[in-house]
């Protein structure tokens, strides 16, 4: 119910109490705890007038018919599901085990009770302040490896967020979106066997965060609305990405990631530059320093470490820019 009660307020305006009991057919009740969930989630709300109930701002949600309208024809043709959710504990756990979707498949949801980052960190994303969209890809044969196409979607997704305005975004291995050293995006890769490969690739984008809920964030993040200087359609995002990443794992068992590789080396902010490579080693965590010189034809990390050149297949990269 506290969904309906959203979509009312949503449009920015000052509802009665009155109102949306009538319009929801409501009791008293009802429509606190309704209220509650949504402050709960990190809905600001805030009232001019006694029994009186108006969002700070008004929010664009996030609508089905609104993405398939904007994606071309041949995407939508391709893409067999497309499902939202107000709620989900993460959008990749419940694309991996929904064997009722069809492939390739979609899904969105405006909020995260568990969202995962990668090295099984939290993915912070308040109500509708951000993109949380999993899409998952079956493969018969996929003769390329996977970390590859990490960095393929990498790319991808770093193209978009440029082609929105965002001229500055970056790519700090495998998969970060950075902007001024400040993380706009993330991404988290999984996959699972059964008969064929299940690729699902999880895709938060920082869109517009409200500054009190973002206080646990544990490192510099940045939002599309700080860096445009106004807001976007999440929708219109949404299609963008959905298209272009669908096509990304359409076409890479076929082409691999040569194909990407010019725009990496574009984005990579790691470069030339000395990084410390942290990874887990037989139970413990080992940390080798030296100077990025980009990535190799499987999407490894290539660290020069003194006179020797080292390729790493994992791990999490300290960079300062």
């Amino acid at each position: 119910m506290y969904y309906c009660v959203l979509q009312i307020l949503a449009d920015g305006q000052a509802h009665t109490a009155e109102q949306l009991n009538q319009h929801l057919s409501l009791g008293p009740r009802e429509l606190e705890q309704a209220l509650n969930t949504l402050i709960t989630y990190g809905i600001r709300l805030h009232s001019k007038a006694a029994n009186t109930y108006q969002l700070t701002e008004p929010l664009e949600l996030l609508d089905r018919s609104r993405i398939l309208a904007a994606l071309p024809k041949e995407t939508g043709q391709l893409m067999a599901d497309l499902e939202i959710h107000s709620v989900l504990d993460s959008t990749n756990r419940y694309i991996l085990t929904q064997q009722h979707l069809s492939m390739p498949c979609a899904c969105l949801a405006e909020y995260q009770t568990a969202g995962r980052g990668r090295q099984g960190r939290q993915w912070v994303s308040p109500y509708a302040s951000g993109l949380c969209l999993s899409l998952k890809q079956r493969y018969v044969a996929l003769n390329e490896p996977l970390g590859g196409l990490s960095i393929a979607l990498a790319v991808t997704v770093a193209r978009a967020l440029h082609r929105f305005g965002a001229s500055e975004v970056g790519l700090k291995w495998p998969n970060d979106v950075l902007w001024r050293g400040r993380k706009l995006a993330g991404m988290l890769l999984e996959s699972r066997w059964r008969i064929d490969c299940e690729v699902v690739i999880g895709i938060g984008i920082n869109v517009k965060m409200p500054p009190v809920e973002t206080q646990n964030i544990a490192q510099p993040w940045v939002d599309l609305y700080t860096i445009l200087g106004h807001s976007i359609s999440r929708n219109a995002l949404a299609a963008m990405l959905i298209e272009q990443c669908l096509q990304t794992l359409k076409t890479y068992s076929q082409v691999g990631l040569a194909a990407f590789l010019p725009d990496w080396h574009d984005f990579d902010l790691s470069y030339r530059h000395t990084v410390t490579l942290s990874y887990e080693e037989r139970e413990k965590w080992v940390t080798v320093t030296g100077t990025a010189l980009g990535i190799d034809e499987q999407g490894a990390l290539l660290l020069q470490v003194g006179k020797t050149i080292q390729r790493y297949i994992y791990g999490e990269v300290s960079l300062r820019l």
